[in-house]
């Protein structure tokens, strides 16, 4: 019986220690590493979505991204709007990220609330200290200005021809990026970027997108609790 008990308390102990570690750092949320945004290039159009292939080039590994707009929402007189990510990584279930961010011309500003779920689980809040500052933990994204204009070309994308432009780019820290960016691709209008840490291609885009958020959000800490007891009975 001692055993027993003191197996529940180690298992309790290491997911509290694994929940908490989820919102505590991007790398334990799939997908939340920064992404690469042009300056002006972000168009909030509700209901429209992108794929994208996503090469970790540290990791050597490659998942999916699906970035989509959403409702808008008008708080405290600015105007806001749901953005979603949805990751897909081999051997791992599906994540969702959504966000209700500012409206800039930069792009994503401010993030108001967001809501992260792991498929197979309830979704949570995520706590306003890891929303901002040094604690950001979801929504970090990466504006950079566009130095230079290539080329002008037309591609075929799912079935569909766009026209693209190919750009070189830099953010505020100086980092580079080459990117191909088109209009018709929304919200983020990049088709392919290439930087120092990952490489992006979209594999399609469209209309008619809704959140895949599934059941009410619950606090953090409760999410926690949730977690506990069901591996607490699992374990039985």
């Amino acid at each position: 019986m001692t055993r027993r008990i003191g197996g529940r308390i180690l298992v309790a102990s290491t997911l509290m220690l694994l929940a908490a570690a989820l919102c505590t750092g991007q790398e334990n949320i799939p997908g939340q590493k920064q992404l690469p945004l042009l300056q002006d290039g972000f168009l909030f159009v509700p209901g429209t979505w992108t794929s994208y292939s996503i090469l970790d080039k540290a990791k050597n590994e490659t998942y999916t991204m699906k970035f989509s707009a959403l409702a808008k929402e008008t708080i405290k007189g600015k105007p806001y709007s749901w953005l979603e990510i949805e990751i897909e990584m081999k051997d791992t279930p599906p994540v969702v990220t959504s966000i209700l961010a500012e409206e800039t011309s930069q792009g994503p500003g401010r993030i108001e609330k967001a809501i992260v779920q792991v498929r197979g689980m309830s979704p949570f809040n995520v706590p306003r200290k890891y929303l901002e500052g040094q604690d950001q933990a979801v929504g970090e994204f990466k504006p950079a200005h566009i130095v230079r204009k290539l080329e002008n070309r037309k591609i075929a994308l799912a079935g569909k021809t766009i026209d693209v432009l190919a750009v070189e780019a830099e953010n505020d820290k100086g980092e580079k990026l080459t990117a191909q960016v088109s209009l018709q691709i929304l919200p983020i209008t990049v088709y392919q970027a290439d930087t120092a840490e990952l490489k992006m291609t979209a594999l399609d885009f469209g209309g008619g997108a809704r959140t895949k958020i599934e059941g009410t959000p619950l606090p953090f800490a409760l999410w926690i609790i949730e977690q506990v007891a069901d591996a607490l009975t699992k374990k039985k």
